[in-house]
């Protein structure tokens, strides 16, 4: 996670570069303007089962796509699309996607950068499997609703598109506990 958490700071810094010594005829955002976004992360899975004494961490990686519109232009709602890959660890695996609903609080920082928190409710699915020796694989399906939240920054790179680099953190209150840590960084069109 933290090799991906690099990559991703380095193609910020890189992205801010060139958006900082492009001139950008910027339109400012209005109430109600429509944006969306496809994004690829690193996600790190953990969970611990008390009853059957097991323990489950790993990393792998996620896909999103997103749609939202801004109230203010501080303040934006949006629905997305969460796939989440396969992770395992040794005989263990496990597999979640779902649906997200949020809102995002932002702070300009300058007029092509700016920081935000974001929260919301994400709606999921999850398969389980074991491989149990003798017995083969076992699998459970799993859902249900939780909470996220996190923090990001923005780059506009043109008067309609931009890129975002987000850490969240989605806790899942299923009997095994699992959290999900996602880094990600995502290509957004204002329209």
């Amino acid at each position: 996670m933290k090799k991906s958490l690099t990559k991703l700071l380095l193609i910020s810094v890189a992205t801010f570069s060139l958006s900082a010594t492009a001139t950008i005829n910027k339109k400012p955002i209005e109430q109600f303007d429509v944006y969306a976004g496809i994004g690829y992360g690193q996600y790190s899975l953990q969970w611990e089962d008390r009853e059957r004494d097991m323990e489950f961490d790993d990393d792998s990686s996620m896909l999103k796509a997103y749609v939202g519109t801004y109230l203010t232009p501080y303040w934006s709602v949006e629905l997305g699309y969460e796939n989440f890959d396969e992770a395992s660890d040794i005989d263990n695996y496990a597999e979640f996607d779902g649906f997200t609903l949020g809102t995002r609080f932002i702070a300009p920082i300058t007029d092509y950068v700016s920081l935000y928190a974001k929260g919301g409710w994400f709606e999921w699915d999850g398969e389980f499997y074991a491989d149990v020796p003798a017995l083969g694989r076992i699998s459970s399906n799993s859902s249900g609703g939780d909470w996220f939240y996190g923090a990001g920054i923005g780059f506009d790179l043109s008067s309609n598109l931009g890129v975002r680099l987000e850490y969240l953190r989605y806790e899942l209150e299923e009997n095994i506990e699992p959290d999900l840590d996602v880094a990600s960084i995502s290509l957004e069109y204002t329209f």
